[in-house]
């Protein structure tokens, strides 16, 4: 619990600062946000691959999808070019791939996809967070 409240102190400082000047999309508080989104659907959609059930990993890889499609934008606005924009890119394909691949049955496939993604963002979490402000 304690864990969670100093977690919580510390985005909200941060959103304070960026949030001052900013709105929407650009703020730390909603990238957060999609971050926590982003984990709960590359877990839920690993256990709907295990358990076969199509339109459950489908809708999961859908959101994935459209939740990486929102992390590009975000970064492109930032400005960021490099890992950051390309990780997001990547995340969206492999939601992409795992949509269209639970669709035609391919969990093997499907679930493999998902695993990238959930590898993908450890990687990214351990270079990338917590997000620095722009100065």
């Amino acid at each position: 619990m304690r864990r969670g409240r100093a977690r919580l102190s510390a985005i909200l400082a941060l959103a304070g600062v960026l949030v001052a000047g900013s709105a929407g999309a650009d703020s730390i508080l909603e990238f957060d946000i999609w971050m926590q989104k982003i984990d709960r659907h590359s877990q839920t959609i690993l256990h709907a691959l295990k358990r076969q059930d199509v339109s459950a990993a489908v809708a999961d890889a859908r959101e994935l999808e459209r939740l990486y499609g929102q992390m590009e934008r975000f970064y492109e606005a930032r400005g960021e070019h490099d890992d950051p924009l390309l990780l997001s890119w990547d995340g969206r394909q492999r939601a992409a791939s795992a949509a269209v691949q639970a669709q035609q049955g391919d969990f093997a496939g499907a679930f493999e996809s998902a695993v990238g993604i959930a590898r993908d963002c450890r990687a990214c979490h351990d270079r990338f967070k917590p997000i620095k402000p722009q100065g």
